[in-house]
């Protein structure tokens, strides 16, 4: 969520020429790359470690971006490991400030948290008791002020924690970056701002927080373009959720290391640390209309999103896809597909496999959802109750802020691996709001595996062969099926996909299924997204609407 600015509704102040006090023009271009040898690494764990004095001669030469399972003695390891790096930056050139620089360290598997000069600066994920793996997101870290020392030696430490799979840094950037630096690495291009454009993007800025400040509805509603949306925000959505903070209390709307640059396209570009009361900080991109001096959004198709759970109990996130003609009309109702990750994962990794450009190259007309089922089997347990979060809050939240058709013949529910699995359970026991259930590779002979003892024997019917063989022809004929497995598959979820046909068939239920080489992984089942999707579309079309 974005918001405004202050005075009175509908006006539009001039900017003040001066005013450029919340931008740098974006043009420092800095950057120390860490990237490559000169590393120190050990495994084990001790907190003396981040103590840039701490004497680490005797651990091994190291390189980032790093795969655990490159080197023989950690290819199965999972535990506590810790980076060290020595560096000495220059003397701090002109217009580089602390603030300006971000540390980014890239992707790392699973958990961390990272010290510069001794001084913790942030950490991703949770370490055990209570692990929580976060090894698709991207770290960035903010180092306060003064904690650089320019034209000296600096020490970074990572402590990580690896859960399953493989280990460390698996993907860069790693550095010390200023944000014009990360743009470019990004691929994210344009010009310097003028004064004079700074000065437009201040002004909106302030009226922004102004507005919030004052809990002035109208004057922020005022900053949002008719045509607003960003990151799956209308102005009607922000306008709404503006309202629902202003009532827990006063609402503050800060922006800080802001940088604006301008694109192709002509619009101001705010690089921005935006932090709104009571939510998240985030880095974000806005992007403002120079002419009229409001705010634009990205229109982007493919986002995160997030709500207050009341069933997590915390704020969760989930992504979307639009597709192509959703931007084209304000009109159009599309249906919707759920996408359920798979083990140790989440709505993040999906960013990873740049899915919209799949699903984009695959043609789909449909919106996909991707909510976080971290570890927890899409079921309610101690662990979190996920299944009411989809089913309970997603799906009809989905409904009410897009454009979806909403009903169950235009409801379909994919899912990989403990997705596949989630599929089918979330699918055959809720058959009043998904209709068509596809699964990869999906965990389709195991009940699910989280929670207590007793959570877990009270979840036992819910292995999906289990459910199919205590079902009718006529309840399971009320869905469409698709699932796939590899005849390798190190699971044996290729040899569950097989049971899984012969108890379909055995009913006379009809599905789409295919046993093919491969083992479990995304070799095996992306290749396969024609056939689960194409299953959606023919649900979808058997089910016109006006």
């Amino acid at each position: 969520m974005n918001v405004p600015t202050s005075a009175t509704a509908g006006s539009r102040p001039g900017p003040k020429p001066t005013d450029t006090s919340c931008a740098t023009t974006g043009s420092v271009d800095f950057g120390v790359d860490l990237a490559g040898s000169g590393w120190k690494f050990t495994t084990g764990d001790d907190t003396a470690w981040s103590d840039p004095s701490f004497a680490d001669t005797t651990w091994r030469d190291w390189s980032v971006p790093d795969n655990w399972g490159d080197h023989a003695d950690l290819s199965g390891y999972d535990g506590y490991a810790w980076y060290r790096k020595s560096f000495t930056l220059p003397a701090r050139p002109a217009g580089v400030t602390d603030s300006t620089i971000i540390a980014a360290l890239g992707k790392i598997d699973d958990a961390d948290q990272v010290f510069l000069n001794g001084t913790e600066i942030g950490h991703t994920g949770g370490f055990p008791p209570s692990f929580d793996s976060t090894w698709e997101v991207p770290r960035e870290y903010y180092p306060a002020d003064g904690l650089l020392r320019w034209g000296a030696t600096n020490v970074l430490a990572v402590r990580i924690y690896d859960g399953t799979g493989g280990g460390g840094f698996y993907q860069g950037p790693v550095g010390l970056f200023s944000k014009a630096r990360l743009r470019a690495l990004a691929g994210v291009t344009g010009t310097a701002a003028t004064r004079t454009q700074l000065a437009q993007a201040c002004a909106v800025l302030s009226r922004q927080h102004r507005a919030v400040a004052a809990g002035d509805v109208r004057g922020y509603a005022a900053t949002l373009a008719s045509g607003f949306f960003h990151q799956g925000d209308t102005a009607e959505r922000r306008i709404t959720e503006l309202r629902a903070l202003l009532k827990k209390g006063k609402v503050t709307l800060t922006d800080s290391q802001a940088e604006v640059f301008v694109d192709a396209q002509g619009r101001l570009v705010v690089d921005t640390i935006r932090t709104w009361t009571g939510l998240p900080t985030t880095r974000e991109l806005l992007y403002l209309d120079p002419r009229k001096l409001v705010e634009i959004g990205d229109h982007a198709r493919f986002f995160r999103d997030d709500y207050d759970s009341a069933a997590m109990k915390r704020r969760a996130q989930f992504n979307v896809y639009l597709p192509k003609g959703y931007t084209r009309t304000t009109a159009k109702r599309f249906p919707v597909v759920y996408m359920l990750n798979g083990f140790n994962g989440s709505n993040i990794e999906w960013e990873a496999r740049d899915i919209d450009t799949v699903l984009d190259k695959l043609g789909v007309n449909a919106i996909v959802v991707f909510p976080d089922g971290d570890s927890g089997w899409y079921v309610d347990t101690s662990a979190g109750n996920f299944r009411s979060m989809i089913v309970n809050e997603i799906v009809p939240m989905v409904d009410r802020v897009y454009r979806t058709i909403p009903d169950r013949d235009h409801r379909g529910i994919s899912g990989v691996s403990m997705g596949g699995q989630g599929a089918f359970t979330l699918g055959l026991k809720n058959p009043d709001v998904f209709s068509s259930i596809a699964s990869h590779m999906g965990a389709l002979s195991l009940a699910p595996l989280v929670g207590t003892t007793e959570e877990r024997a009270a979840n036992a019917g819910l292995r999906p062969l289990t459910l199919v063989a205590g079902m009718s022809a006529a309840e399971l004929n009320r869905h469409r099926f698709y699932f796939d497995g590899g005849d390798s598959d190190e699971y044996r979820f290729g040899a569950a996909a097989q049971q899984m046909s012969t108890a379909l068939a055995a009913k006379g239920v009809k599905h789409d299924y295919q046993l093919g080489a491969g083992r479990h992984d995304d070799a095996y089942w992306m290749p396969k997204l024609d056939r689960s999707f194409a299953l959606h579309a023919e649900q979808f079309a058997a089910h016109p609407v006006r």
